[in-house]
């Protein structure tokens, strides 16, 4: 039987069409890159400026991370039945107006309103470019395309700390109002370019069950990148056809998150929302705390510079490595990276300053790997039935972390600028445990292959069976 991944691969093949969305999906990723790096620098400046107390520079990074909660919640249940493209489409049009509306904020609770609603809309958007992309690139490169769209975050990292050189003076000061306004242009960039170009995906049509439509779309990527008019066989027509009824047979329609905890699932929803939590810790209280530790060891703009550049080599890294069999595949990798962060963590407990610019630099560089590597086992595992919602749930329990760690994480920083780190390496050996254990591993694997889920279910009865 002809399935659509052999389809897309030997047939329509990777070409302009994709090539578009990947460019639109990476200033969706571009602009989080910014965010990222724009959270604790901003939160550093208005604590002198405006004189905050920890309190409040909690509650600021708590609010948007509520809002990105209530974000990835949205796009769990709901993005499916408005359009991925619809969402991604109006959503960067909201992020582009949010983060103009901060350049003109005056106190401190209007900033906390803003914080939250640009999360709503940040957090609706960031999953959705993962899941488009992966359903129309050919299995064999579907990582390394994924890859693409991570290391274009870290250059909105870069991009952002270049323009912090030139707005802002130290991480105390500057003209942080025209930071964000020039940090703004690349959401209305991605407005206009998903206006122009984005459309929803074939599969998204599949499991709606309208393959007439599902069929035409995939005609128009193939006639996008053969440059011809491009029609399907009626041969290719009717394995698609098979493969997908198939599919939405032996998947029940949508109805709620329990699905995501039915036998099929089960193992895997519950390891890899702990092993997202956890890796979720270790991310955002680095963001929020490397001003700070740059900024009292007076380490200056450049340190962090170092760091992303770091990052950026990790990306390149990565590509070359995350569609390989060779590592033992995507768990195993992750497994690996957590040993090598408790390891760096426990050096910078131990030799503290000393160490802190190369112990960042290289968490930053680890952390960046296993952050990619993981985006692409959760949107692999999870058939396309249930993807929006899978990806969506698993990125609002992790960013919940960064909800609550505000609360706890600053008055470590407060009490000894060097505790977070235990923090850091006690997660790590959690992750370890649990990466070991993930259930599936998907490298170069068709997506929607129910034999994987069935292989494993076979081999857990007939254990269970002795």
């Amino acid at each position: 039987m002809i399935t659509l991944d052999q389809v897309i691969e030997n047939s329509v093949h990777m070409g302009k069409f994709q090539y578009i969305v990947l460019l639109i999906i990476s200033l969706i990723d571009f602009a989080d890159g910014i965010e990222k790096t724009l959270i604790g620098t901003l939160q550093s400046v208005l604590k002198q400026q405006w004189k905050l107390d920890d309190l409040k520079i909690s509650l600021m990074t708590s609010s948007y991370f509520i809002g990105i909660v209530s974000g990835t919640l949205l796009c769990a249940f709901y993005a499916d039945r408005i359009g991925r493209a619809k969402t991604l489409l109006y959503s960067s049009l909201f992020a582009f107006l949010l983060l103009l509306w901060h350049s003109l904020v005056q106190s401190f609770y209007e900033i906390l309103i803003l914080r939250f609603f640009f999360g709503v809309i940040f957090g609706t958007t960031i999953p959705l470019g993962h899941i488009v992309i992966s359903e129309i690139v050919p299995a064999k490169i579907r990582g390394q395309v994924m890859t693409i769209v991570a290391t274009v975050f870290i250059i909105g990292k870069i991009y952002c700390t270049g323009l912090q050189m030139i707005f802002l003076d130290d991480y105390k000061s500057g003209h942080w109002r025209m930071l964000l306004i020039v940090n703004s242009i690349p959401l209305l960039l991605c407005f206009i370019s998903s206006l122009i170009y984005l459309r929803e995906s074939p599969r998204f049509y599949f499991t709606k069950q309208n393959y007439d439509q599902g069929f035409i779309e995939l005609e128009h990527i193939g006639k996008v990148n053969n440059g011809t008019s491009y029609q399907l066989t009626d041969e290719q027509k009717q394995g698609i056809l098979e493969q997908q009824q198939q599919i939405n047979q032996e998947q029940q329609p949508i109805k709620s998150i329990k699905y995501l905890f039915s036998k099929q699932y089960i193992n895997f929803t519950i390891r890899i929302w702990i092993v997202f939590m956890l890796t979720s810790i270790i991310e955002t209280t680095l963001y929020y705390l490397m001003p700070f530790w740059l900024g009292d060891s007076q380490k200056g703009f450049m340190a962090q510079m170092y760091m992303m550049l770091a990052e950026l080599m990790a990306g390149i890294v990565v590509y070359f490595i995350i569609d390989s069999k060779k590592t033992g595949g995507r768990s195993k990798l992750v497994l690996i990276l957590s040993v090598m962060i408790f390891l760096t963590s426990l050096l910078l407990i131990i030799f503290e300053d000393v160490f802190l610019v190369y112990g960042l630099t290289i968490i930053s560089f680890l952390l960046k790997v296993m952050f990619t590597a993981e985006m692409v086992i959760m949107n692999e595992n999870y058939t396309t039935q249930y993807r929006s919602m899978g990806v969506g749930m698993t990125q609002t329990v992790g960013k919940f972390m960064g909800v609550i760690s505000p609360y706890f994480i600053y008055p470590m920083y407060s009490e000894n600028p060097y505790s977070p780190f235990y923090l850091y390496a006690a997660s790590m050996v959690i992750l370890a445990i649990l990466s070991a254990t993930l259930p599936f591993d998907m490298t170069q694997i068709e997506l929607d292959n129910m034999d994987v889920y069935k292989q494993k279910q076979n081999k857990k009865s007939l254990v269970n069976s002795f």
